[in-house]
C-alpha cells in the first residue's frame, strides 16, 4: 500500500463505498470542503458519518453540512452500494478531531494529541503527547508522562486526535 492509499485509507473507512471516494473527494473539494473522515457507526441506527471542513479553515455552518448532505446523498444514490439502511451525518470534526494527514500535523503543531500506533515504539502503543515538530513526513512527539521525545514516521500511526485541553 503507497502512502497515499493508506491516508485515503484513513480518511475513508466505509469499505461497501469505497469506488465512490474519488467522486465525493473531488465533488466536495470543488465546492470548498475536504473530507477529514468517512466512518459507519454502527448501533440501533448505522449512521454514515462525513466529518468534513471547510478548504480555508473558516468555521463550517449548519447550512452548509445540510447542503453537503444533500450532495452527498445525490451521489450514494446513483449507485446504492450500502444495502442496509443507515442515517447520513454530515458534520465538521469538532474539538477532539481525528489527525490523518501530515498536513494536520503541521497546523497542530504545539497541540495535545492522543496517538495509537501500529506497533510498539519504545515499549508504548498508545499515548497522549504534544506535536513539537514535523519535517520529512516524521512527527516529532514530547510524550505527556515522561516528557520522552519520539520522531515517529507518520506510517507508524494508526489514529491521532485532538486532546480538549480546557485551561
Amino acid at each position: 500500500m503507497t502512502e497515499n492509499e493508506d491516508i485515503a485509507s484513513k480518511i475513508f473507512q466505509v469499505k461497501e463505498i469505497d469506488e465512490l471516494a474519488p467522486k465525493l473527494f473531488e465533488t466536495l473539494y470543488n465546492l470548498g470542503f475536504r473530507i477529514i473522515r468517512v466512518i459507519m457507526i454502527e448501533g440501533a441506527n448505522r449512521t454514515l458519518q462525513f466529518m468534513i471542513e471547510r478548504s480555508d479553515l473558516t468555521d463550517i455552518t449548519i447550512k452548509e453540512c445540510a447542503k453537503l448532505s444533500r450532495k452527498i446523498s445525490e451521489i450514494l444514490d446513483e449507485r446504492d452500494l450500502i444495502k442496509s439502511e443507515y442515517l447520513l451525518e454530515v458534520s465538521s470534526p469538532g474539538l477532539e478531531r481525528p489527525i490523518i494527514e501530515y498536513r494536520d500535523f503541521k497546523r497542530f503543531i504545539g497541540s495535545m494529541v492522543k496517538i495509537n500506533l501500529k506497533e510498539q515504539f519504545n515499549n508504548k502503543t498508545k499515548f497522549k503527547a504534544y506535536i513539537k515538530k514535523c519535517g520529512g513526513d516524521k512527527v516529532t512527539f514530547i510524550d505527556n508522562k515522561d516528557k520522552e521525545v519520539m520522531v515517529l514516521p507518520l506510517s507508524l500511526i494508526s489514529n491521532a486526535k485532538l486532546v480538549y485541553n480546557e485551561f
